[in-house]
This record gives structure tokens, sequence and C-alpha cells, in this order.
């Protein structure tokens, strides 16, 4: 079995990011929604998440930095850059 992040693909996520605004707005303001791309280790994916980690280390046990948790949901294309290094 691969170690630490060895077993990890590396992947690339676009997906329409969330905002909140606690205050009054004009309706007219409203925009639409932001367009990201997240690049990194996909960690876990659950029925309605990605979890994609920007820093991981190569220790046993693993150590996990950055977590960037996507809803499916809101996800315009995906794509596997390394199935594992």
């Amino acid at each position: 079995m691969k170690k630490g992040f060895k077993k990890f693909p590396l992947t690339c996520v676009e997906y329409y990011d969330h905002s909140g605004d606690a205050g009054w707005i004009e309706l007219d303001t409203l925009e639409k929604p932001i367009t990201c791309k997240t690049v990194g280790f996909l960690v876990k994916e659950t029925d309605t998440s990605l979890h994609i980690m920007s820093t991981l280390t190569d220790e046993d046990g693993g150590g996990y930095g950055g977590n960037n948790e996507v809803l499916k949901s809101c996800i315009i294309s995906q794509k596997t850059l390394r199935k594992s290094f």
C-alpha cells in the first residue's frame, strides 16, 4: 500500500463558489456566482462533497493541511492530473 501523499490523486476542480452578506442590499446589486479552480490532493469523497488538500506530509499516519471542501452540486468540471505519485 502506498504511504502518505502517494495514495491520493492530484485533481483540479472548477466550481461555483459560495458567498454571503449579512447586511442590507439592493436586488440589482446581486451578481452571478464566482467561478473558482482548486488544485490539490483528493483525500476524501462523500455523496455530497470532495475534500481537496493543498499540503500533505509523508509521515506515518499522514498530516493534512489546507482543506477545501467543494460541494458536488457546485462542480462545473473535474480533472485528474495524476492518479498517484
